[in-house]
């Protein structure tokens, strides 16, 4: 078995019409180049579409990814052709539909043979991965000998027991009555299956293969950039955010100083307050010393139930002078910031 199919070797934006894919306009179906996206109307009712590059590389295990949105108002099914002999006699195909369900099938002599899900349900099978008719969806196909394996969205959704003889075309598939915009179709391989391709591409046509180097290089900066576009965003909106939790305008900062002055103030009331309790208390304690030695028990008892509520009085104003100090500290804090 070949090493992981990790490294980038084909790629398609579809961002400007090209010979390699079919473009028409007649009775059975609408396929043009639109805004970035090649877009695919399939008109029959009853026969879906096959689209493979007239001019393409054969792959054996690889992973194949492409970017597919059904169309809100007609959805009805696309996605991947995978594999495809280059005589149209045997491919693997995956498709979303429109009502979130999936699909594998293996189109061979001109018939389609379900993969997946069962036969009453013509292979379909329901995944709440697949994003409402109009939005994007991910879909990925990977073989390695005997596992093919479906993700929607980066789930794997599916796995089926094949064994493929043959090398194949990667292309894309339209649905009967189906109306459908696909972008980004890419294929990667192992490093040892990338040389073997390069080889056949040099055999073959030593000018495209340069060409298609240069391509893969450039969108493999393109992804690099987009993934660091895509950090700074997100490190912008969580400074945003932080900077509305902590707004520093002038008005603010005039509130959370009234806020300090007040406190303040009355922290020095609580200070007071504590400073005169504390020496009351030392009076009470001088006076309860002296009575226990010349009076009676009673005075004495008495003294000292008044000295305990004293005392816990002057814990209630000294655990308040301490929250205050508490909050002041804070209220500083946040005003040097």
């Amino acid at each position: 078995m070949l090493d992981n199919p990790e490294k980038l070797i084909w790629s398609e934006d579809f961002n400007q019409s090209s010979a390699q894919w079919r473009t028409s306009n007649n009775a059975d179906e609408l396929f043009l180049f639109e805004q970035g996206q090649y877009v695919l109307w399939r008109k029959n009712t009853s026969s879906p579409s096959v689209i493979l590059p007239e001019e393409g590389d054969l792959f054996g295990e690889c992973r194949v990814s492409i970017e597919v949105s059904l169309d809100a108002t007609l959805g009805g099914s696309a996605g991947l052709s995978f594999l495809a002999k280059q005589d149209g006699s045997m491919a693997y195909v995956a498709e979303i539909s429109s009502d979130k369900q999936f699909r594998v099938r293996k189109l061979e002599g001109g018939s389609f043979t379900e993969l997946s899900g069962k036969a009453k349900s013509s292979g379909w099978v329901k995944e709440k991965s697949i994003k409402d008719a109009g939005e994007s969806n991910t879909l990925e196909l990977s073989y390695k000998p005997g596992a093919l394996v479906l993700s929607i969205n980066q789930k794997q959704v599916w796995v089926g027991n094949e064994m493929v003889q043959h090398k194949g075309k990667c292309g894309v598939y339209v649905g009967p009555e189906s109306r459908a915009r696909v972008d980004d179709l890419t294929v990667y391989v192992s490093e040892a299956e990338a040389e073997r391709i390069k080889n056949d591409r040099n055999n073959n046509d030593p000018a495209r293969s340069a060409l298609t180097d240069i391509i893969i290089q450039l969108r493999t900066t393109i992804n690099a950039q987009n993934r660091e576009i895509d950090s700074l965003v997100e490190v912008s909106g969580k400074l945003k955010a932080e900077s509305d939790r902590l707004d520093r305008s002038p008005k603010n900062v005039k509130k959370l100083s009234a806020e300090v002055y007040s406190l303040k103030k009355e922290l020095a009331a609580s200070e007071a307050k504590l400073k005169k309790a504390e020496k009351e208390l030392l009076s009470l304690r001088k006076f309860k010393d002296n009575i226990r030695t010349s009076q009676g028990g009673d005075i004495v008892i008495s003294l000292t139930t008044a000295l305990a509520k004293e005392k816990d009085k002057n814990a209630s104003l000294a655990q308040e002078n301490k929250e205050l100090k508490a909050k002041l500290a804070d209220l500083e804090a946040e005003k040097n910031k």
